[in-house]
C-alpha cells in the first residue's frame, strides 16, 4: 500500500529501510527517541513487530516517519511531510494517544481530528528535560538504587499500576492485566527498572520506557503518597539515575507543564530543558 502528497510518497517501511530510518531518527536522539526504540529493541520494522512505522519520500530521501499503534508518534522534517504522513493516521485505528514535538502533534491533530471521538484530555505543553553524568546533582544521603530484579515483579506491578491510575485515570489491572504484566515483565528483562529501597520496600522506582543507541527516556517516575514532601523522591530519584547513567549516556523526560513539583525536582537533580516541549493527546 503506498499513498502520495505532491511530491511526496507514503508507503510502510520495512527491514530493507532499516538503515535509512535509523539514522533518520537519532539525528535527535532525545526528541525521536521512542521510535528509535521501537526499532532497536521491538523490531518494529518486520511482521512480528508491535506496530507498523510509515515514511513519507521525497523521491529517494526519507522526510518524516509516523509510528501506528498504541502510541501514535511523528517525527518529520517538514510539515509537507507530516500532512502526507496524516493520510494514514486516520481513525478509527489502534491508537490510544497521540505524542511527540508540541508543534507537530498539534499539526497532526489538527489535520486527523475530525475522524476520531473527542478526546479525554490534549496536555496541550509537556516540558522535555534533558540528564547527563556531568549534570547530575550529588546523591544525597549515600543512597543507592539496584535494578528490578526477575523476583521483584509482583511489586513493581502493584506500584506501576497504582503510578498509571494516577497519571493516566485508568487501571490497567482493570483494562488489561495480563499485557501489563507482560509490559512490567519486559522491562524488567531488559534492565529498565530501577528500584530505590527505604527498610526493605520500594520507595520510588523509574523506568526507561523507551531507548535509542545514546539515549534512555525515564517513564514511570513514582513515590508512594505516604512517603512524599519527605525528600525519598529526590534522593531515590538521584540514585536511580546516576545507575541508570551507567548504561546510558543521556536520560531525558518529559513532564506536564502544571506539575510544578515534579519539575522542581527534575531541575533540583540537574535536569536541563530542551528547545522544544511535547504534547499529548489521549483519546477516548
Amino acid at each position: 500500500m503506498t499513498s502520495s502528497t505532491a511530491t511526496l510518497r507514503v508507503r510502510p517501511l520495512t527491514t530493507a529501510d532499516r538503515e535509512v530510518v535509523l539514522p533518520f531518527v537519532e539525528r535527535d536522539p532525545v526528541r525521536d527517541v521512542f521510535i528509535a526504540s521501537r526499532i532497536r529493541h521491538d523490531r518494529a520494522l518486520t511482521a512480528g513487530g508491535w506496530g507498523p512505522l510509515w515514511g513519507a519520500f521525497e523521491g529517494d530521501r526519507l522526510a518524516g516517519v509516523l509510528h501506528v499503534g498504541p502510541n501514535m508518534v511523528p517525527a518529520v522534517d517538514t510539515p509537507d511531510a507530516l500532512d502526507a504522513l496524516a493520510s494514514v493516521a486516520t481513525g478509527p485505528g489502534p491508537a490510544r494517544m497521540v505524542v511527540g514535538e508540541r508543534f507537530t502533534v498539534e499539526r497532526l491533530w489538527s489535520r486527523i481530528s475530525a475522524s476520531y471521538a473527542e478526546p479525554r484530555e490534549i496536555r496541550a505543553r509537556q516540558f522535555v528535560y534533558v540528564l547527563t553524568a556531568d549534570q547530575l546533582a550529588p546523591v544525597a544521603g549515600g543512597a543507592v538504587a539496584e535494578l528490578a530484579a526477575p523476583g521483584d515483579e509482583g511489586d513493581v506491578v502493584e506500584v506501576s499500576a497504582a503510578m498509571h491510575l494516577e497519571e493516566m485515570g485508568e487501571d490497567p489491572m482493570v483494562l488489561d492485566p495480563a499485557g501489563y504484566r507482560r509490559r512490567v515483565r519486559s522491562l524488567i528483562e531488559r534492565r529498565w527498572t530501577f528500584l530505590y529501597r527505604v527498610s526493605g520496600r520500594i520507595a520510588f522506582k523509574m523506568d526507561i520506557g523507551c531507548a535509542g543507541d545514546r539515549t534512555g527516556q525515564i517513564q514511570g517516575v513514582y513515590t508512594p503518597p505516604g512517603l512524599r514532601r519527605r525528600g525519598v523522591a529526590t534522593a531515590g530519584m538521584a540514585a536511580c539515575c546516576a545507575l541508570a547513567l551507567e548504561r546510558f549516556p543521556v536520560l531525558s523526560l518529559y513532564v506536564n507543564d502544571f506539575n510544578t513539583p515534579a519539575v522542581a525536582l527534575y531541575e533540583r537533580l540537574g535536569f536541563t530543558r530542551a528547545p522544544y516541549d511535547f504534547q499529548t493527546v489521549l483519546l477516548a
